[in-house]
């Protein structure tokens, strides 16, 4: 299931690239449809997704770093995870930084987005 969240972030992500230009196919078809406050919404709503997604991803890496770290058998997307005896448990402290580097791309993405000029909204 998180392979599938991973392509939607590749996939929404490049939309996102694209999108921004204000060239793209999807930009001119919600122009032509509705007014610049409609693209304007629908950038927002992508960029949302995409950054729902990211952070949900960061999130489950976060906790199969923490359930590494406490001994458990941690899942990462869905495939059981088990430790050699000689690594040591603090190397799921990794997984933790790596899942809150996603989580704060995430949110960076929102930020980035607000800053462009015709997508302000505050």
């Amino acid at each position: 299931m998180l392979l599938l969240g991973i392509v939607l972030i590749a996939l929404i992500g490049g939309s996102m690239a694209v999108d921004l230009t204000g060239q793209s196919a999807a930009d001119q078809f919600v122009l032509s449809r509705w007014s610049f406050e409609g693209l304007r919404v629908y950038l927002w709503l992508e960029g949302g997704v995409f950054a729902a997604l990211v952070a949900a991803l960061g999130a489950h890496i976060v906790s199969t770093g923490f359930a590494f770290t406490r001994g458990d058998q941690p899942n990462l997307f869905g495939i059981p995870l088990t430790a050699q005896r000689r690594a040591p448990r603090q190397t799921g402290y990794v997984f933790v930084v790596l899942g809150t580097a996603l989580v704060t791309l995430s949110l960076t993405t929102l930020v980035l987005l607000n800053s462009c000029r015709y997508m302000r909204l505050i």
